[in-house]
């Protein structure tokens, strides 16, 4: 395929991939103007036997106008706390423009390094970046959004820098600065206001239908008009729940075509084979991650009484103390009853002072963990004979020189294996879920596109 032909051929699928997510944001708005115009024309009334009613000539569409500005303009508010609350939080280290020299660096790649690669990609995208973080955390992903006072802000997690070279690095700041070139944090924001005051009203509804239920029974004592209202109750909280769910839909379709076109902008930028790799990477340090949290999950429900429930800080600090650039899901559960022993034993040291040293610590969980190994090994066994297998495409398979980096002569077969497994998804932790529900596509579909694309 010419190089001309490949151009054309790519510029098409933007178009078509950016037709479809504006035209799924537009039917999501089609979708809550039609709520919220629907909604401007309920009247509720408590002495009808309904509560609930339709009334075109008894509604005010001058308040249902102000109550959206109001509930839309206190959105907006809270959008913005929210933004600035999560940029002062704990764990945010503001690499640019203002740095502090005195902060403790453990990255692989410096500060400097990350400033320049982002305003040298910001420049070669034609966007402006305004603020760079860089936020500790032991999961590996990115995010960006922009706001007006605030500017366009870019936030790195570090354990994506634990876990991705220079280039793939690049490659996922250039996938952040794709989102600001197409305008995904505007569109992002717009979606949530609607949608939020919908919601609402709808609550409300909820509630005085039930509050009428109860009145029936309690009050009135009428037994068949309390059925009534609960019927008239469910009915419109399955259909509001449904039209709701079709709005959410279409705003998730949106969210995921706008990653497809960040990932193409990524692969325009660094190139689609990077950008494939780092996506395998962080696809991959999510699943290992995954299974932690899945084995940790488990070893706390061996406590019956759950006097002493995990808390997110507890796994958190439990991901931390597995290693930051491993992706091996197998090893992840392997070292799960480590990580939680040791982190309970520590905690309990560093906390309630129990005399306890590393030497005593270590000897204490390593007999301990692999009891629990060989416990666990016999459940999963039991488990997995009545579940279905070989539900994904392991690209590990094509990793031929085990450098858990797939080449161009493996990203081939790596893609025929997709191509001729098409309902297989690439990672575990993707099989089973509502893939239409979340804001972020497939990995199978994110590398299919891309190798599309650019005609690998």
């Amino acid at each position: 395929m010419s190089i001309s032909f490949l151009g054309v051929y790519h510029m098409s699928m933007v178009e078509t991939i950016s037709r479809k997510k504006w035209n799924s944001f537009a039917i999501f708005l089609i979708l809550d103007v039609v709520q919220i115009a629907f909604v401007s024309l309920l009247v509720l009334n408590e002495s009808t036997p309904l509560i609930v009613s339709i009334d075109p000539g008894g509604s005010d569409p001058f308040t249902t106008v102000f109550q959206f500005i109001g509930i839309a303009v206190a959105q907006a508010v809270m959008i913005y706390l929210v933004a600035m609350s999560m940029l002062r939080k704990e764990g945010m280290v503001e690499l640019y423009p203002k740095f502090d020299a005195s902060t403790k660096w453990e990255c692989q790649h410096s500060q400097d390094n990350l400033v320049k690669w982002t305003q040298e990609l910001a420049e070669k995208s034609g966007v402006s970046v305004d603020k760079v973080f860089i936020m500790r955390s032991p999961l590996p992903n990115a995010f960006t959004f922009s706001l007006p006072l605030i500017g366009t802000v870019i936030v790195v997690h570090t354990n994506l820098l634990d876990v991705l070279s220079q280039s793939e690095v690049m490659s996922v700041i250039a996938h952040e600065l794709g989102h600001v070139k197409n305008t995904d944090s505007l569109i992002s924001i717009l979606v949530r206001m609607p949608a939020f005051f919908v919601d609402l009203i709808y609550l409300y509804v909820y509630v005085r239908l039930g509050l009428g239920v109860a009145n029936s029974l309690l009050v009135d004592f009428d037994l068949f008009l309390a059925v009534i209202r609960l019927g008239v109750l469910i009915a419109f909280f399955i259909a509001s729940r449904m039209i709701m769910s079709w709005s959410i839909t279409f705003a998730q379709r949106a969210s995921r075509e706008a990653e497809l076109l960040a990932d193409l902008h990524a692969a325009e930028v660094l190139g689609a084979e990077t950008t494939i790799n780092a996506l395998i990477r962080l696809g991959q340090r999510a699943e290992a991650v995954t299974a932690l949290v899945s084995e940790i999950r488990w070893l706390e429900s061996l406590n019956p009484e759950r006097m002493n429930p995990l808390t997110n800080a507890e796994i958190n600090q439990m991901i931390l103390s597995y290693p930051l650039d491993a992706i091996d899901e197998t090893n992840a559960k392997q070292m799960a009853p480590w990580v939680f022993l040791s982190t309970r034993l520590t905690n309990m040291r560093d906390v309630y002072g129990v005399e306890l040293s590393d030497q005593q610590i270590e000897d204490a969980v390593v007999p301990a963990a692999q009891n629990l190994l060989t416990r666990r090994k016999k459940e999963t066994q039991d488990e997995s004979s009545t579940e279905p297998k070989n539900l994904i495409v392991d690209w590990r398979k094509v990793d031929y020189d085990g450098d858990r980096r797939l080449s161009t002569e493996e990203l081939v077969d790596l893609l025929a294996m997709l191509r001729q497994n098409p309902s297989k998804m690439m990672f575990d932790s993707e099989v089973g879920r509502n893939l239409l529900m979340i804001g972020h596509p497939d990995f199978r579909r994110r590398v299919i596109s891309l190798a599309d694309a650019f005609n690998l």
